[in-house]
């Protein structure tokens, strides 16, 4: 721990980081970093002027609803997501184009919509997901 608010091994600025989750990433990774336990990965680093689009992918304790390898593939923003939700990982924030966001609600939405769950279950990870705009 650092002292007199000097900068310690905790203020640590972003790095590289890996694809240690329960899948691999796709091939539209631009660029993945992360900043202590949270990670931050680009699928696009052009949003034309306009805000982008996040799929925020948060670790969760509580049960969930069980996906399948087609569920989460299908969707590029959830695998790229859970690819990178390593085990010291606490959220992944999947940067994408603005117009996937109606397509990213509606997907998210049919997911949560199965049964009573907040939270997702897939390859013994348990995690929360959610759409917002940059």
């Amino acid at each position: 721990m650092s002292q007199n608010g000097a900068p310690g091994a905790d203020d640590a600025g972003p790095t590289q980081c890996p694809a240690d989750g329960p899948l691999p990433p796709g091939r539209s990774v631009e660029d993945a970093v992360e900043c202590n336990t949270a990670r931050f990965v680009d699928l696009t680093r052009d949003a034309g002027g306009v805000a982008p689009v996040y799929l925020v992918v948060c670790d969760a304790d509580e049960r969930g609803t069980s996906l399948t390898r087609t569920e989460v593939v299908a969707l590029p923003e959830l695998q790229n997501g859970l690819a990178y939700l390593g085990r010291e990982t606490d959220s992944v924030r999947v940067r994408t184009h603005p117009e996937r966001r109606v397509q990213l609600e509606e997907h998210v939405e049919a997911l949560s919509s199965r049964d009573e769950h907040d939270a997702f279950e897939f390859a013994g990870r348990r995690f929360t997901v959610d759409v917002v705009r940059g």
